[in-house]
């Protein structure tokens, strides 16, 4: 079994209402909870927030979803949702479950030995491969439900899941395949 280790969480909550984007600004500028507050409408139309305790970056959208970002498990992503749900639950006031979704999971894992590439390439086929080694050092292999890179120092990186099972499983495959060309 291939050990992974997950570099990123990316996810959304979504709340039943429009942000007001200088008000919430406004509000956690006064926060405990966030250590900094960016809101510059002129340049960009959404509030950048970092909460602590690890300034895990949160970004807020007048349509009233919430973009979560950096963390660095499932469960820290459950952790956050559950902090920026109580400081909205303050703010706003409201008593329903805001939807929350997991939508991406970027994780790594390290194979221990080089890889050929060029063979890789021809396994697994060019109709799902780019590997263009002029312009970026890594195979890409695009499956329907997600991205990998392999590098040539064993090294992998799968993005565009939303499961950790999915990842782990994707991650497996691929070192399965990659030790058929070994």
């Amino acid at each position: 079994m291939t050990e992974l280790e997950v570099a990123n969480v990316v996810g959304m909550i979504t709340y039943q209402q429009e942000l007001d984007m200088a008000a919430l600004a406004e509000t956690f500028e006064d926060r405990e909870e966030t250590t900094s507050v960016t809101y510059e409408p002129a340049e960009n139309h959404w509030l950048q927030t970092r909460f602590a305790p690890d300034d895990t970056y949160v970004a807020f959208y007048r349509s009233g979803r919430c973009s979560i970002a950096g963390c660095e498990s499932v469960e820290h992503f459950e952790t956050v949702v559950e902090q920026v749900n109580g400081v909205m639950r303050d703010l706003l006031g409201f008593e329903y479950e805001p939807a929350v979704e997991v939508s991406n999971i970027v994780a790594t894992a390290d194979l221990g030995s080089n890889i050929s590439l060029e063979a890789l390439t021809i396994e697994l086929g060019m109709e799902r491969t780019e590997y263009e080694p002029e312009q970026f050092p890594a195979l890409m292999y695009r499956d329907s439900e997600y991205v990998m890179l392999v590098f040539s120092s064993g090294k992998l990186l799968c993005t565009g899941l939303t499961d950790r099972q999915a990842v782990s499983e994707a991650i497996e495959t691929m070192a399965s395949r990659i030790r058929a060309v070994l």
